[in-house]
């Protein structure tokens, strides 16, 4: 944005800025008078109202008391409850029309006895019957109370009071007087000095714990409950109702029965739990103020507009110059190294400054030009000197580099290739182990058959000896073909087992040297791998067993499963019972555990120790080449990682491993059924 533009926006904003402070703080105090004004008002025309139905509900009570102290009507009725005296009846029949006629408002008497019977009472106007009554309770300190209010099929209201009538400290009966209660709509419908939406409301609850109104509203066409004719008007104003149900005398900001914002203020008439509520909406009452925002808008508009000029004539006396001496800058720049800005007596001392300071740099300018094209002249003959060994120096480091990349190359071969010879070596080191072991356990079945039979030539040749010389006898006969069985069974176990332990090595050294796919029992196959590693428990205290389900099955390839499980074996047998201070076996029972189990598609090989455990930071790197926590022991660090590349290379499955410190390690492979190729299929069958 140009400094001319941003001079007007600076002024622009001054202005807005000191006209939004004076308007907040003029709006706030004009707010707060207004609020005191409103609540002045309020609670004025709310006491007001207060007084007034206190002093019309006195005036009802003395106008009915009037009626109940009359001393001839309360003889007349004694002398009739005593004596049933037709002529005491129509004293007080004539009394009472003398009440009406003569008592203001008096619509309707009744005379009662102490027990409720009604003794006497005027006909009602047909023209006033009643539509809808309201009961109400009456708890002030006289006898004289306001039993209900009624309404007739002209929305006229009409109060009834009752009062009891005493005869020498005894009350010998009551009287019930209705009043026209005019007065009351006239004090309810006053709406003097509430402007156009103020209204009074009072209301009470009914019999069934609802809030009633008392008297017409003002706007009975918001109404969602409205008068039936048998009934007073529901309240629907649950909202204002809520906000003075504590009775209090504060001003209240809240929705009325039209969901129209308002502020009232409320009076509680205790004796009848009536409510008093006062109200005028809130936007009358803040016409005014928003009438003073409407001048401080337009205010701020006008000061508004002469910003906008000031701001512009300053930007353009500021802007002009600087204006020239950027047009003097572009011509220089162009060529025109001799021009110079102007100054002038006239014009702004900052801007002959500025001017004075364009000419002196316009001058530094022309004078490191031309220093500079010096420099690049010799520059450029240095560079030229330099772009023509550059091409040798390039030559040579392209060799250079080229020989270093085949040194790499070359290394990573042979690194490749060590890698490959080291996991083979692991390979045929773990082969190796498992021959010597199986070699081992066949030596002592192979031993007893030799003995037996050594033994069994010996007796055969006793035996001969004595045939020979016609010696034998039948007893020795007898001994010599029981030893002779017992031999030959000795002989017949021992090299069965033999050729158990040799088959089994056969059959696994095979699928080693020859993976193929093909369907086995699972129980069974390890059983063999078991039995082909037990010779390597058997120098420990350490025990092998297998915990496998005689029905599980598995499509897969034999050889690498017979790999990875060996080379598990081993790891929990060289790593799981070994203890860093003794270097050997710590555990006095170690055991591992080869267990299977089915899934849905899948078939997991567990096989758990409880052996010294795995720290949690090996566990990371478990799997990976050349990591072991013996080096220097004979650890190489390939097994682990030679059984994980096997799972997911050749069985195309998963391997994990589960450990804590101190409790053993768990090693869980997760195997999919493989697919039988059609070539192995054929050989199966």
């Amino acid at each position: 944005m140009s400094i001319y533009y941003r001079i007007t926006a600076f002024c622009l904003f001054l202005v807005f800025l000191c006209m939004g402070a004076f308007g907040y703080i003029s709006n706030q105090a004009g707010a707060n008078l207004l609020n005191q004004s409103v609540d002045k008002l309020l609670n004025a025309v709310a006491t007001n109202q207060q007084d007034r139905l206190y002093n019309l509900i006195h005036a009802w009570k003395d106008r009915v008391a009037l009626i109940a102290s009359r001393t001839q009507l309360r003889l007349s009725l004694n002398d009739y409850l005593l004596n049933q005296n037709q002529q005491s009846f129509e004293k007080m029949v004539g009394i009472i029309q003398d009440a009406i006629s003569s008592v203001t408002k008096v619509k309707f008497i009744q005379l009662k006895t102490v027990s409720g019977e009604t003794i006497i009472q005027t006909a009602p106007n047909q023209a006033n019957k009643v539509a809808a009554t309201l009961a109400l309770t009456d708890h002030s300190p006289t006898d004289i109370i306001l039993k209900s209010i009624t309404r007739d099929l002209n929305g006229r209201l009409y109060i009834h009071i009752e009062a009891p009538m005493r005869l020498q400290d005894k009350q010998i009966g009551m009287v019930v007087v209705t009043l026209a209660a005019d007065e009351l709509l006239n004090s309810t419908q006053s709406y003097t000095g509430m402007g156009e939406s103020g209204e009074t409301i009072l209301f009470t609850k009914n019999q069934a714990d609802q809030f009633v109104y008392i008297t017409p509203l003002r706007y009975p066409q918001y109404l969602t409950n409205p008068a039936d004719t048998t009934s007073f008007a529901l309240v629907n104003d649950d909202v204002l109702i809520q906000a003075i149900e504590h009775h209090t005398q504060d001003i209240i900001q809240s929705r009325d029965y039209r969901n129209t914002n308002v502020i009232a203020v409320a009076r509680y008439l205790p004796e009848l739990n009536w409510t008093i509520i006062v109200k005028v909406d809130h936007h009358e009452m803040m016409q005014p103020m928003k009438h003073y925002q409407y001048l401080l808008v337009m205010a701020a508009g006008v000061l508004g507009i002469i910003a906008i000029i000031i701001g512009l004539a300053l930007g353009r006396a500021i802007s002009s110059p600087i204006i020239k001496l950027a047009a003097d800058g572009r011509r220089i720049r162009l060529g025109e190294h001799q021009l110079r800005a102007k100054t002038s007596p006239t014009q702004a001392k900052e801007l002959n400054e500025l001017a004075h300071s364009f000419n002196n740099l316009a001058e530094n300018l022309l004078t490191t030009n031309n220093e500079l094209e010096d420099k690049v002249a010799e520059r450029t003959v240095a560079l030229q000197e330099l772009n023509e060994t550059l091409e040798q120096r390039v030559a040579s480091r392209t060799v250079d580099l080229q020989r270093a990349n085949q040194e790499i190359q070359e290394t990573l071969e042979d690194l490749k290739r060590t890698q490959r010879e080291l996991v083979e070596s692991e390979k045929m080191a773990a082969l190796g182990g498992l021959v010597a072991g199986v070699a081992h356990e066949i030596n002592t079945p192979l031993g007893i058959a030799i003995t037996g039979t050594t033994h069994l030539y010996e007796e055969i040749q006793e035996i001969h000896t004595k045939v020979q010389s016609n010696a034998l006898t039948r007893a020795e006969l007898e001994i010599f073909i029981e030893n002779a069985s017992q031999a030959a069974d000795l002989m017949c176990s021992q090299l069965k087992h033999a050729s158990k332990l040799i088959s089994n090595f056969k059959e696994i050294a095979v699928d080693q040297s020859s993976p193929d796919y093909r369907t086995i029992s699972v129980q069974e196959y390890l059983s063999k791998i078991i039995a082909t590693m037990q010779p390597n428990f058997k120098k420990t205290p350490h025990h092998l067993s297998v915990n496998i389900a005689q029905d599980l099955h598995l499509v897969t390839c034999p050889g690498a499963l017979a790999q990875v499980l060996t080379i598990l074996i081993t790891n929990s047998l060289i790593h799981a019972f070994y203890s860093p201070d003794c270097e050997q076996s710590d555990t006095i029972n170690g055991e591992v555990t080869i267990s299977a189990k089915k899934t849905q598609e899948e078939t997991l090989i567990i096989v758990t120790d409880n052996g010294t455990g795995i720290p949690p930071q090996d566990l990371p790197r478990l799997f990976e080449p050349f990591f072991t926590t013996k080096r220097g022991h004979g650890g190489s660090g390939l097994g682990l990682s030679i059984a994980h590349n096997i799972v997911t290379d050749i069985l195309h499955g998963k391997i994990h491993c589960e450990s804590q410190f101190g409790q053993g390690s768990t090693f869980i492979i997760t195997l999919p059924d493989q697919p039988v190729p059609s070539h192995a299929s054929e050989q199966s069958t």
